[in-house]
């Protein structure tokens, strides 16, 4: 996971004159993500920008919103590609109509669009927000335990089950900062889940690393739910999901330093969030709505995990941000 880059500035048709728009465009998807052609199915005028979250050879992912559009992928395509890819949509919000050969998959907002790139196919859009990823398909059919007669052409992810642990990851990786530190270990675990996903519409359960994987997004999940409970244990989270005391503690040992350590990371997380994005909040509202049983304890592991007081934190973060 060498080489790897972290976000990056818009760019957007806005940056250039209408009459040029489409063509840049193009050029920049194809630059950015993957070789393709492109057409507008519409005469309106035509708007799109794309957000790079994380460049590296294992996986791209940007942010795009583009007007209704049809792009294509044909054999000069994908002689221009670096190596054989994975394209993944995920929506956010508008409609995807996609043709694989004779596979014809229709994706609504929510749900997650898979297509073997290495695949003459059309994917029309209307109007589109999501995340767009490429993942070197060798790894993910690895992550798999797929061949190539067996790896999809292309399918479509729902949100229910181990589609949901997967679609919200991508999620949260494309919308909220990406830690220098964490980004290989957070791409390794995005390989592993794309594998689960492939496994998961191929027919069969995922397994070894994979199967890992989901079931610590499955306990995140958990964790995410009920983060605001100051009764939340080792025992009332083995419960939620289903596992031992300690096939937890074995899950979450590395690197987060088991399930409490876990707890009291992600209700720092969720108090500097709240602190930020509602200033007029009071410390002892954000400490209620984060899970602390008290004021005291909210300053004490605030300031352990932090070096300064709750309210230090917000009137220095606030000062200085852009």
């Amino acid at each position: 996971m060498d080489g790897v880059v972290l976000g990056g500035d818009t760019v957007s048709t806005a940056d250039v004159s209408s009459r040029d728009s489409f063509e840049w465009w193009a050029s920049i998807v194809s630059a950015g993500l993957t070789p393709c052609s492109m057409e507008p199915v519409s005469d309106d005028p035509f708007h799109a920008a794309l957000t790079p979250v994380i460049d590296s050879d294992a996986i791209t992912i940007a942010v795009v919103e583009n007007s209704p559009e049809l792009s294509r992928r044909n054999a000069r395509h994908i002689a221009r590609s670096a190596r054989p890819s994975l394209m993944a949509m995920l929506l956010l919000a508008g409609d995807c109509d996609a043709t694989i050969g004779e596979l014809r998959l229709r994706t609504p907002a929510g749900s997650m669009l898979f297509l073997d790139a290495d695949r003459e196919q059309h994917v029309r859009t209307g109007a589109f927000k999501g995340v767009m990823i490429r993942a070197d398909r060798d790894l993910v059919m690895t992550a798999a335990g797929l061949d190539e007669d067996s790896f999809p052409a292309g399918a479509v992810l729902q949100p229910t089950g181990h589609g949901a642990l997967v679609i919200d990851y991508f999620r949260r990786l494309a919308t909220q900062p990406v830690p220098a530190a964490a980004a290989p270990a957070l791409l390794r675990a995005g390989i592993e889940l794309l594998g689960a996903a492939m496994t998961s519409v191929h027919g069969g359960p995922p397994g070894g690393d994979a199967a890992r994987v989901v079931e610590h997004e499955r306990v995140l999940a958990v964790l995410a739910q009920h983060i605001d409970d100051p009764d939340l244990d080792v025992e009332a989270i083995s419960q939620a999901c289903q596992l031992s005391r300690r096939t937890l503690h074995r899950l979450l040992a590395e690197p987060w330093g088991g399930p409490m350590r876990l707890v009291r990371q992600l209700r720092i997380e969720r108090a500097r969030d709240q602190l930020l994005r509602s200033p007029d909040k009071t410390v002892a509202a954000v400490a209620h709505a984060c899970g602390f049983s008290s004021d005291r304890q909210f300053y004490r592991v605030f300031r352990a995990e932090t070096g300064m007081s709750p309210a230090e934190f917000r009137d220095l973060t606030l000062r200085y941000r852009p």
